[in-house]
């Protein structure tokens, strides 16, 4: 090959490479907006002009893990994993099919190899946290998210994971202040959106429980009933982001069993003495 051949070759790749990475940079674009079809489309074209690019393997990964196509999100993440055995991103993306199906024991295997390879990288931490949550261990989980947080306040998914810990930590307030600080940034990603406003549901729901009292239900009903409203009005926003997230309609469920608590124990409408009595009732 002449000398003329191989710099249009050369040029002929660095083209390809420049356009599988703006590809990989529109997919991940279009995942945060969960326009998941558009993300597939633009992660299998970076792979078309670059078949071994770990951004676009990792990046169809996820968007199949997000649409809960496990076995497309493992084939994508093992795809990336032999392009690149000791990539952080391919391991956790590997670790994240493992939770979902509830082996933590291989969750924990991969994130200790992707800490080894990457001891400061914060995804990893991610990763790790996520899995104590998933693990019980609550109080590691908010440690490791408390220092997430301050070393990269600007993630979201940090932020939400330290809120998550709260509700867990029988902080239902703390929670809902975080969530409603994290579904007032305009810059939140849709499917974050819709798991904030399911969290601040949950925690609406928790901070009902217990604070019924019967001997005084004039005062100590309607803020729960108040509270409940709200977290139906976080349910019904989250449905209408449009992601479809799988608890919603047990979320709800949960409303309704506090509401009927709640009317067991504190009728909304407590009929009068008159009434009890048979008394015909007073005139206008």
């Amino acid at each position: 090959m002449g000398p003329e051949l191989r710099r249009a070759a050369g040029l002929a790749l660095l083209l390809a490479a420049c356009s599988a990475t703006a590809d990989v940079e529109a997919g991940r674009a279009a995942l945060d907006a969960h326009a998941l079809s558009e993300a597939e489309r633009h992660f299998r074209a970076a792979l078309d002009r670059e078949p071994g690019h770990v951004g676009a393997l990792g990046g169809l990964g996820w968007t199949y893990q997000v649409a809960g196509q496990r076995e497309a999100a493992r084939a994508s993440f093992q795809r990336c994993l032999d392009a690149a055995p000791t990539e952080p991103e391919c391991l956790r993306g590997l670790a994240s099919v493992a939770l979902a199906e509830g082996e933590l024991g291989q969750a924990r295997t991969l994130l200790a190899t992707a800490k080894a390879e990457a001891p400061d990288d914060l995804r990893v931490e991610g990763s790790l946290a996520l899995l104590a949550l998933a693990s019980g261990e609550v109080e590691r989980a908010a440690e490791r998210y408390a220092r997430l947080v301050a070393l990269a306040p600007e993630v979201p998914e940090y932020r939400l994971g330290a809120a998550e810990c709260a509700l867990r930590q029988g902080r239902p307030l703390d929670a809902i202040s975080a969530a409603d600080v994290l579904v007032a940034d305009p810059k939140l990603p849709r499917r974050q959106r819709a798991v904030v406003l399911q969290l601040k549901a949950r925690a609406l729901i928790s901070a009902t429980e217990g604070r019924e009292d019967p001997a005084n239900c004039e005062a100590s009903a309607p803020p729960l009933r108040a509270w409940l409203d709200a977290a139906e009005h976080a349910v019904t926003e989250a449905e209408a982001v449009g992601v479809g997230l799988p608890e919603l309609p047990a979320v709800r469920r949960q409303i309704h069993r506090r509401r009927a608590v709640i009317e067991q124990v504190c009728p909304a409408a407590q009929p009068s003495a008159a009434e009890l009595l048979g008394a015909p009732p007073a005139a206008p």
